[in-house]
């Protein structure tokens, strides 16, 4: 199993780029599936996280409103919160380190590329972020005196830019732990050869084209599949397109040609 060799601040925080983070999925990548990126291909995530990382994965209701979608424990912990919906109530259950835990409400069967990319951002805090956890343990980072963990909450797999939002250590963790997620499960050499196929420049309905193609060969959603182009320089910027036009293709609120 490839450990990365991580360049970290004094509290543990990695410093690294998106481009490195790209790099970083790459290799992992390669190193699970034993063979060159040549083949466009859903990475098995479920496999990757249990047999690759060797990280205990179970289910969960982790709140009784579906605030939370998953979390990492890295140290063994009687004191992780789970949503009991037949009690209508929480209580304390014991996680043993090096665990991943997924809430189920994803295992619906139309959550699937919710799922997928829930599983990849938890396991890039798993790839990432343990000596940040284990060094703040029992901080603001969520979990109660003693716990090394993260809950991730619904909000904190967002794509899109956050322009004018204040840069936390927590918010850049978790902008990490997307960037790497997207990386595993859309390794970029792929993705070139997603895009070999697919003429991009200035053509929207190209784009939205190729992101498809993307969502089904890769397993993930439309919209992953959007900002992964973006963020590997295959798209010069956002044009401000939505979800809804992302998913159905609808650019006629869009220029016929862009630079």
């Amino acid at each position: 199993m490839y450990q990365p060799v991580l360049k970290l601040k004094p509290n543990g925080a990695p410093i690294i780029s998106g481009q490195e983070l790209d790099v970083l999925g790459e290799r992992l990548v390669t190193d699970f599936l034993k063979t060159p990126l040549i083949d466009p291909q859903e990475i098995d995530i479920d496999r990757f996280v249990t047999r690759y990382r060797r990280y205990g994965l179970d289910y969960k209701y982790l709140s009784h409103c579906g605030v939370y979608l998953g979390t990492t424990i890295f140290t063994a912990s009687d004191k992780i919160p789970v949503y009991i919906p037949e009690e209508n109530h929480a209580k304390f259950i014991h996680v043993d380190a090096h665990t991943i835990i997924i809430d189920e409400n994803l295992l619906a069967e139309n959550q699937e590329h919710r799922y997928r990319f829930t599983l990849g951002h938890e396991i890039s805090h798993g790839v990432l972020h343990e000596q940040y956890f284990i060094r703040n343990e029992g901080t603001s980072t969520v979990y109660e005196q003693e716990t090394a963990g993260i809950r991730c909450r619904a909000d904190a797999y967002s794509l899109r830019e956050t322009k004018g939002v204040r840069w936390t250590e927590l918010r850049r963790i978790e902008w990490q732990a997307n960037r790497l997620s997207a990386a595993i499960l859309m390794p970029k050499s792929m993705v070139a050869i997603m895009v070999a196929r697919y003429p991009l420049k200035g053509d929207f309905m190209r784009q939205t084209e190729l992101a498809h193609a993307m969502s089904d060969k890769f397993n993930v959603s439309a919209e992953a599949a959007y900002y992964r182009l973006i963020d590997l320089g295959y798209i010069d910027k956002e044009y401000g397109l939505t979800s809804q036009q992302i998913f159905v293709g609808d650019l006629s609120a869009y220029p016929a040609s862009a630079g």
